[in-house]
């Protein structure tokens, strides 16, 4: 489950993605899209969210002052003593919550730096397991023994998919959006190798060889039945974009030579996997080294499996 609920009015949502952003830009993991998965009940969710979340973010504002739901979840929060509450407008919370000091966010549009998310970033964080200074790790990592590959766990959270500001991107990438990432899940820490393919696929289709290259020349449902052949699949443009930011907004996870190698460094040729920075997360050529000539185009990925372990 996530680390912080976000507690707030549907009326204010559009308000919410300025807030998201900072706590995405922090690792953290937040419940705040309130969709209700089929057989479930809306309170049992709400409950369930409430109970495993460190901290509770209450958003006061014109609307969420006359929810009675707000208003539960703050009760709720302040009994287990994990509130953290936020004005949104000039309005007085109710009654049992106005003695504690609230973050000031009436008009914030967004840009930072804003002392007021630093002092909310603050408190939240009290409430959170520290992290090392280099920023969100990866909860666990495992070796799949079908394919001999590390994998990463990734833990569930909310992120702004799409093109990021600043950037030049398709149409297709705009406009952005929030997208909240329900169940973690295991992603291979580097793109599939040439080694891993020979041993679940017995083939070898690549054009340049070595058995630390990533593998290329295979078409997306190659990719697929790989993955499949150990109860796997290839993750969704959601989860994959959502593993490569690791929490980050920019164009990129890290400087480019760093972190890639594309047609400036490569030398026109693939490297070996996990040569290059890995992300916040440990995920190494989320971006480069695979794209390219010869035909046909050259697809590489990595596996995702669900569950607690592999």
């Amino acid at each position: 489950m996530s680390e912080i609920f976000l507690s707030y009015a549907h009326a204010d949502r559009p308000r919410i993605k300025p807030l998201l952003d900072v706590f995405a830009q922090q690792g953290w993991s937040v419940w705040w899209d309130r969709t209700i998965p089929v057989g479930k009940t809306w309170d049992r969710t709400i409950q369930a969210a409430l109970d495993n979340a460190r901290c509770v973010v209450v958003l006061w504002s014109r609307d969420s002052i006359e929810s009675d739901w707000v208003q539960n979840e703050a009760h709720d929060a302040k009994e287990r003593g994990i509130l953290v509450p936020v004005l949104l407008d000039p309005v007085k919370p109710p009654l049992a919550f106005r003695r504690i000091q609230a973050a000031n966010l009436i008009g914030w549009n967004g840009q930072l730096p804003h002392t007021e998310i630093d002092q909310l970033t603050h408190a939240v964080s009290g409430y959170l397991p520290e992290r090392e200074p280099s920023g969100p790790k990866a909860v666990e990592t495992q070796t799949n023994p079908s394919d001999g590959l590390t994998y990463v766990w990734i833990p569930p959270g909310s992120f702004t998919m799409g093109c990021s500001p600043g950037d030049e991107c398709p149409d297709d990438e705009k406009p952005t959006r929030l997208v909240q990432i329900e169940k973690g899940f295991w992603l291979g820490q580097t793109p599939v190798t040439q080694a891993a393919w020979k041993k679940v696929k017995g083939d070898h289709p690549s054009h340049f060889r070595g058995d630390l290259l990533p593998v290329e020349r295979v078409t997306w449902y190659d990719a697929n039945e790989y993955c499949k052949a150990f109860g796997g699949r290839l993750p969704t443009e959601q989860e994959w974009e959502y593993a490569a930011r690791a929490g980050t907004t920019g164009a990129r996870y890290g400087d480019l030579d760093s972190v890639a190698w594309y047609d400036k460094n490569s030398g026109e040729t693939k490297h070996p996997v996990g040569l290059k920075q890995p992300n916040a997360w440990g995920l190494y050529d989320m971006l480069g080294n695979v794209p390219g000539p010869p035909a046909p185009r050259s697809v590489s990925g990595t596996c995702r499996r669900s569950g607690a372990s592999i």
